[in-house]
This record gives structure tokens, sequence and C-alpha cells, in this order.
């Protein structure tokens, strides 16, 4: 019976998609505070489905009780191309954040003030090659990172990984599994993303003249 459950362990731990979490310890400062909803460039491959991805991203984004205001594409676009400095400084924040994952402080507290915001959501969507156990040698990686503006700090971050099949690089199935692997990293954000409920007991005991409500943060 103990070679069986390892064996099925090492079989569910030893899949094509992999999801990672993690967070801070307390999230409740960052409940329901104001969000601006940053992606990459659209990948070769998705290009022609890459707007309406992104689209129905935001779409369930704005949904979440969790979060505050969310700042969408369009929105922040027309900021950004009102004002070309700051669209060059977004332009070198998002490429330092992406290639390095370190936010450019300086950069960061600039598009704070003027996209009004003191969290950035980063929706990055990347393929790597993998080693020769994957089926078709290729992978994707799908991060939802949510960042304090200020500090540069993570606030929580969902990560999903997932090792293609051949069959999975033809267009059609590419297309819908990325909008299939980009839903389900969003899910797990929204899931995850919460107050747990003996933080939100310690806060209940809290004086009522300084106690948060439960729809301030989202519970």
């Amino acid at each position: 019976m103990l070679i069986v459950c390892i064996s099925g362990l090492m079989f569910l731990l030893g899949g094509c998609k992999t999801i990672d979490v993690k967070g801070k310890p307390d999230l409740l400062p960052y409940m329901q505070k104001p969000v601006v909803f940053l992606t990459i460039k659209s990948p070769d491959n998705l290009q022609k489905v890459w707007p309406e991805l992104m689209g129905q991203v935001e779409i369930r984004l704005k949904e979440m009780s969790t979060l505050g205001r969310v700042t969408g594409l369009k929105e922040r676009n027309h900021k950004l191309d009102s004002n070309p400095k700051l669209r060059s400084g977004f332009r070198t924040y998002l490429s330092t954040l992406t290639l390095t994952g370190i936010s450019e402080k300086n950069l960061a507290w600039k598009l704070e003030e003027e996209l009004n915001s003191p969290l950035f959501l980063l929706l990055d969507f990347v393929s790597y090659p993998c080693t020769k156990e994957c089926p078709s040698n290729v992978q994707l990686v799908i991060r939802l990172k949510l960042i304090e503006a200020h500090s540069g700090d993570l606030i929580f971050q969902v990560r999903l990984q997932h090792k293609l099949d051949e069959d999975e690089k033809i267009t059609e199935a590419y297309n819908e599994l990325a909008a299939k692997l980009t839903a389900t990293v969003v899910d797990e954000f929204a899931s995850g993303f919460i107050v747990p409920w003996h933080r939100w007991r310690f806060e209940h005991l809290k004086p009522e003249s300084v106690r948060k409500l439960r729809s301030e943060i989202g519970i």
C-alpha cells in the first residue's frame, strides 16, 4: 500500500502542469486597494487572440471582491499615450520587471503617482525550451503577480508551468490551451488572494471604532 501511495503521489507531482502560489503572510493591508492591470507584449503565436484573452482576464479581475478599482488596459493606455515620457518609462519598467523580476523603484513611483494606484498586477506569459523529458520540448510559464508599487514587494503570486504535448502546438489547440491555462491562473489567484478566517477573527476582536468592515476586505 505504501508503494502504491508513493507511486500515486509521484504521478501527481510529475504531471504536465504545476501551480505554485506564494505571498505575504498577511494580505489584509492590500485588500480593496486600487490596482493597475499590466501585461507583456503579445507572444508572436498569440497575437490574434491576445486582445480578447486579456479582455477576459480584465473582466474577471474586476469581478473580484478582494481587489479595489482596477485600471484596465484601455484606461491605462489612454493615460500613457497622452504622456510620451510616461509611456517610455512604463516600457522600461515593464521590461526590467519581466526580465529580472525586480521593480525599478524610481519608475514605479512615477507610475504610481500618474496612474493613481499603489498596486500593480502583472500577467506574464512566456514560453521556454525544456528538457528532453518534455513531449514537445516546449513549456509555458504564466505568472499573475501583485506588486506593491512603492516598495517593489511581491504581495501575492500564482505561477503555472505547463509542458506542452506535441498536438498542443497546433495553432487552434494552442490558442485554446492558452485561454484555459490563463483562466486557471486567474481562478487560482481569486481563490488564494483572501483574508484567512483566523485573520478576520483577529480583526473582529479589535474595538469597533477601529475594526474594518467585512465589505472593506472583500469577505
